[in-house]
């Protein structure tokens, strides 16, 4: 019913075969995500395929095998390296291990293949660069090379996609069809933007548990996910709650427990915004005492969530087609919740990206349940 993703290896790379996510560095050693885990359809793969996916493979008449992985990366590391080199959150989506699977070191090669990407949520096509991905099958050439007799070095600078630098968790398919071959690769690709904060942690470790794919790793995957997402969402509820309680001039039961409302004006000892401070600040807590942002640049949870915010209130003000995570927008939107809103609308906007994450949650949760269902026992 499955297979590990990770157990075959490209020996020239060292990198498993399936696709990778990655920056290409101008041609220096390739910048890769790291992938936390992956598993290989074996009944019926073409089942699980989105049926947009399912009319681009029909489009081509030669496919005849089509191998359907679900692969989940972790972008932590990538992300502060982006931020550190201030570059834009634009990837490569690479198939050079899955390609040259028998390739062995300081051998080269080359093909040419037609990739796309669709359904996605959080990633977008890059349409105005030919090297950029887009919803349908675009033409690109996969190569490698050797470096000075010993590195080996993957390109070129294609396959481009961009990635909402403040959003959890994003997702997408993609679909790679090499020249010449009967066989095609369709991914779905999980992307876990960050890893360092507490309920973060949780959710990367049990996407770590899809180890041998056997029917027990499998339950237990989805055990420890659904455990790690119902916490999550707990704790953004409670942000959520508190938050927009202070803003509506609504107090917290003084029990603690988060659960219960008063309906009686805000009276605390903090202002609302001090509130909205405090409740992201309480997020960071759980991170480690090592994490510097020198080290690692790039937003943490709680900034992603306050930038968030500010992008809900920039695009609300502004009309005609916004471009998704904007700079400009979401300097706008920092002034307006700032300065430029009434604390109605602050606190409308805080529901609205809360809900959003706890929903990409729970949609993780979900589909992997229903992409990884075991017949008679999940199901």
């Amino acid at each position: 019913m499955f297979q590990p993703g990770l157990d075959a290896e490209c020996p020239a790379l060292k990198l498993a075969c399936v696709p990778h996510l990655g920056h290409f560095n101008d041609g220096q050693e390739y910048k890769l995500s790291r992938v936390l885990s992956a598993v290989r359809f074996m009944k019926e793969p073409h089942e699980k395929i989105p049926p947009e996916g399912f009319d681009l493979i029909m489009r081509r008449d030669t496919v005849q095998d089509v191998e359907v992985f679900l692969v989940m990366h972790d972008m932590q590391d990538l992300r502060d390296w982006l931020y550190k080199k201030q570059k834009p959150y634009v990837v490569n989506l690479l198939f050079h291990a899955w390609l040259f699977e028998q390739l062995q070191y300081r051998q080269e090669a080359d093909t040419n293949v037609e990739v796309a990407i669709f359904s996605s949520s959080g990633v977008f096509p890059v349409t105005e660069d030919p090297s950029g991905l887009v919803k349908g099958l675009r033409p690109f050439s996969q190569s490698v090379w050797v470096k000075d007799k010993v590195y080996m070095c993957m390109g070129p600078d294609v396959a481009k996609l961009r990635i909402d630098r403040h959003r959890l968790l994003c997702s997408f398919w993609s679909l790679c069809v090499p020249a010449g071959q009967e066989r095609a690769i369709v991914t779905k690709h999980v992307l876990i933007n960050e890893t360092q904060s507490h309920m973060c942690r949780e959710v990367a470790a049990a996407c770590m548990e899809l180890s041998d794919c056997s029917i027990s790793t499998v339950l237990r995957h989805l055990q420890k996910l659904l455990l790690a997402v119902q916490n999550a969402t707990y704790r953004l509820s409670r942000l959520m709650g508190r938050c927009e309680g202070a803003f509506d001039g609504i107090c917290l039961d003084a029990s603690g427990d988060g659960t219960s409302l008063k309906a009686a004006p805000y009276k605390g000892a903090t202002r609302p915004m001090e509130v909205w401070e405090e409740q992201l600040a309480n997020l960071d807590r759980s991170v480690e005492k090592t994490h510097t942002a020198a080290a690692r640049p790039a937003p943490l949870l709680s900034e992603m969530i306050r930038r968030k915010v500010y992008q809900d209130l920039g695009r609300r003000r502004q009309s005609g087609k916004i471009p998704a995570d904007d700079d400009e927008t979401m300097s706008l939107g920092e002034r307006v919740f700032v300065s430029g809103c009434s604390d109605a609308e602050r606190a409308q906007a805080v529901h609205r990206v809360l809900i959003e994450c706890i929903q990409d949650l729970e949609r993780l949760s979900e589909s992997n349940a229903e992409l990884l269902a075991v017949e008679g026992v999940t199901v």
